[in-house]
C-alpha cells in the first residue's frame, strides 16, 4: 500500500488509514483535489470504480461523497472520501465518468436520490427513478415520503403523460420516409423481465440502446434504515430472491464490524454451506433463463427440476424455499439437524447424476455454438474500465473472486480457485456458469463433510453454536463488506450514529448495474434476434438492478 499512501502524500487528507489488508482508506481535505487523485490513482493500476456512496449528513449540512476504487489485478483498493455542501445549488463535484466508464450510471445514481451534481458528466438524466421522484432526491434525509405518497394518482398521470411526451418526441425525430424506428423492448417482454430497452433499429439492424431501469424500485436502501438492525434482513434479501442468502451475509458482516462482534466456527462454515447454495439455485435460474432466450426450453426445464431439490434443503433449514430469512448479524438464524444434510445429499446425487447429460446435450449444443460464440465479447480492459465482476468478468478471463481476495466466513479454509473461460463472449458466460455451479457443488461437499466431521467429534454443537449475542444498540461507525454473490461482487457500505437501533445508512452496490450498462455496447450493430441472447447472457437480475 506504500506506492498509494505516496500518492496521497502529495495531497491534503484528513486521515489515510489501512482499513483491511487489502483497503486504503482515505479522507481528502479538499473534494477540489479528487479529479486529480483519481487520474493518479487509475495510472497506479485501479482503473475500476466499483460503486459510489453519498451519505446525507443533514445536522452537520453537508454530503460526505465514498469512492470505492479497486485494482483487479494486484487486488488493491482504495475507499477514498471527501466533504461537499449539501445545499442543492452548490452540491456539486467534478465527474469521474471521462477516466472511468464504470462511474457513468452511479454518478446519475447520486444525482438522482441524493441530488448531487457532477461536473462534466455526459449525460446526467434521472435514472431508476420514475418521473414523479425527479427532482426531489428521494435520499436526502428531509425527503418527505408520506407526502410524497398522498398523491399517488397526480404522481401516476405524470408517468403516463411523461412516457407519452416521450413517444411523441421520439417518432418526431425520425425521419418519416426511412426504415428507422424506436422499438420497446419490455418491460413486459417474456425475455427481459420488468425493464424496457428503447432500440433504436433500422429494420432489423440496431443503431442504439437506451435502457430504461427501475420499473420494480422499492427503496431498499431507504427501507432498511426505517427497520432495527435484525428487521432489515427482510429488506436486504430482496436485493435478489435467487441468491437472498449471499446479500443477507454481506450485510450481516457489516453489522459485526462495527458491533466488534466475531461468530462462531460452526455459524462461519453454514454460511459457506448456505452461501453456495444460494449461488447453485441462482446460476441454474440463470442457465434456464439463457436457453429459454434462444428457444431451448427443455434445458430450463430440467434445471428446474434440479433445483427444487436443492430448495428442499432450504425449506428444512428455514421453513422457506425462497425467501428464507436464514441468516443475521451474529451468525445464522438457526440450529442444524441431521434429516437437513440428508436433504442436501439428495440434491447433491441429483447433480452428480445428471451433469454429464446436460454437458453432452446442452452445452455441446450446435446452435448454442455457432450463435452465442460470436456474440457479446468482452475483452478484460472492459471488464475494469466498466467495473464488471462475476460470472461476467471471469467469462473473459479476469480472476476475481471475492470468496478468494478477501475471504470470508470460513472461505479462508476451502480448497479454492479461479474459474475463467478465454473468450469473454455469450457462450463462455454460459459455459462459466455451468463451471461454477461444479465448483460450489464441490465446496458444499467440503462444508458438508467438515460440519460433520466437527459434530461428530464434539467440536460443533448444531444446536446451540449457530448464534452469538448481539447488542440491541450499535456505535457510531461505518463499515464495507463484501461477498461473491452469485451475479458477482455486492458491496454494502453501512454507516450508524450513536446508540444506533437501526442502520443511518446503507448502500448496497449489486453487479447487475454495471452489466445493464453493456447492453448497448454489445448489440449496438448486431440485429434485433440477438437482443434476447445477449442479454440473457449477461445474468442481469431486475432486483439487484432496480433495488
Amino acid at each position: 500500500m506504500d506506492d498509494l499512501k505516496n500518492i496521497f502524500s502529495l495531497f491534503d487528507t484528513e486521515y489515510i488509514t489501512e482499513y483491511k489488508t487489502s483497503w486504503l482508506k482515505v479522507k481528502l481535505s479538499f473534494s477540489s483535489n479528487l479529479l486529480d487523485v483519481a487520474q493518479m490513482l487509475q495510472k497506479n493500476g485501479l482503473r475500476t470504480i466499483s460503486t459510489i456512496s453519498p451519505t446525507d449528513f443533514i445536522d452537520e449540512n453537508k454530503i460526505e461523497m465514498n469512492y470505492f476504487f479497486e485494482d483487479l489485478v494486484t487486488k488493491r483498493n482504495c475507499w477514498l472520501k471527501c466533504d461537499i455542501p449539501r445545499e442543492l445549488k452548490h452540491c456539486k463535484i467534478e465527474s469521474l465518468s471521462n477516466l472511468f466508464k464504470g462511474a457513468l450510471w452511479h454518478e446519475r445514481e447520486a444525482y438522482s436520490m441524493f441530488g448531487v451534481k457532477f461536473l462534466n458528466h455526459p449525460d446526467l438524466r434521472p435514472i431508476i427513478l420514475s418521473q414523479d421522484y425527479y427532482n426531489k432526491f428521494p435520499f436526502r434525509k428531509d425527503f418527505d415520503w408520506q407526502e410524497h405518497e398522498k398523491n399517488s394518482v397526480e404522481n401516476m398521470n405524470l408517468i403516463v403523460e411523461s412516457f407519452q411526451e416521450e413517444e411523441h418526441l421520439s417518432e418526431n425525430k425520425l425521419d418519416p420516409n426511412s426504415s428507422e424506428m424506436i422499438l420497446n423492448w419490455g418491460p413486459t417482454h417474456p425475455a427481459s423481465g420488468p425493464i424496457r430497452l428503447k432500440v433504436h433499429c433500422d429494420g432489423e439492424d440496431i443503431l442504439g440502446i437506451d435502457p430504461d431501469i427501475g420499473f420494480v424500485w422499492r427503496a431498499l436502501e431507504h427501507l432498511v434504515t426505517q427497520k432495527d438492525f435484525v428487521g432489515a434482513i427482510v429488506a436486504v434479501e430482496r436485493l435478489c430472491f435467487m441468491d437472498n442468502i449471499n446479500s443477507m451475509v454481506c450485510y450481516a458482516q457489516a453489522v459485526e464490524e462495527i458491533a466488534e462482534i466475531e461468530i462462531t466456527e460452526f455459524a462461519k462454515w453454514m454460511r459457506v454451506l448456505l452461501g453456495e447454495v444460494g449461488r447453485i439455485s441462482s446460476h441454474m435460474m440463470g442457465m434456464g433463463g439463457f436457453y429459454n432466450a434462444m428457444g431451448l426450453h427443455t434445458v430450463a426445464m430440467w434445471n428446474m427440476d434440479m433445483r427444487e431439490l436443492f430448495l428442499d434443503f432450504l425449506e428444512s433449514y428455514s421453513g422457506a424455499r425462497i425467501a428464507t430469512a436464514s441468516v443475521e448479524a451474529g451468525g445464522v438464524r438457526y440450529g442444524l439437524a441431521p434429516e437437513m444434510l440428508e436433504e442436501l445429499q439428495k440434491a447433491l446425487d441429483k447433480f452428480d447424476a445428471t451433469k454429464e447429460d446436460i454437458k453432452n446435450i446442452f452445452i455441446n449444443n450446435p446452435t448454442m455454438k455457432m450463435r452465442a460464440a460470436k456474440l457479446g465479447i468482452l475483452t478484460q480492459d472492459e471488464v475494469q474500465e466498466y467495473a464488471l465482476c462475476g460470472v461476467v468478468a471471469r467469462a473473459s478471463g479476469v480472476k476475481t473472486d471475492i470468496r478468494i481476495d478477501e475471504p470470508y466466513a470460513a472461505y479462508d479454509q476451502i480448497e479454492l480457485e479461479y474459474v475463467t473461460q478465454k473468450g469473454g463472449s455469450a457462450k463462455d458466460r454460459l459455459f462459466q456458469l455451468f463451471e461454477e455451479i461444479e465448483q460450489s457443488v464441490s465446496i458444499i461437499k467440503q462444508a458438508k463433510k467438515h460440519i460433520e466431521q466437527k459434530i461428530e467429534e464434539g467440536e460443533f454443537n448444531p444446536t446451540k453454536d449457530y448464534m452469538v449475542k448481539m447488542p440491541k444498540k450499535l456505535p457510531k461507525g461505518e463499515a464495507i463488506a463484501r461477498v461473491e454473490w452469485a451475479r458477482g461482487e455486492v458491496l454494502m457500505h453501512l454507516v450508524t450514529q450513536e446508540k444506533a437501533k437501526s442502520p443511518y445508512r446503507l448502500k448496497m452496490k449489486a453487479p447487475s448495474f454495471n452489466h445493464t450498462m453493456m447492453v448497448e455496447h454489445l448489440l449496438k450493430g448486431e440485429t434485433l434476434s440477438d437482443i434476447p441472447l445477449v442479454f440473457g447472457s449477461l445474468y442481469i437480475c431486475q432486483g439487484d438492478l432496480d433495488r
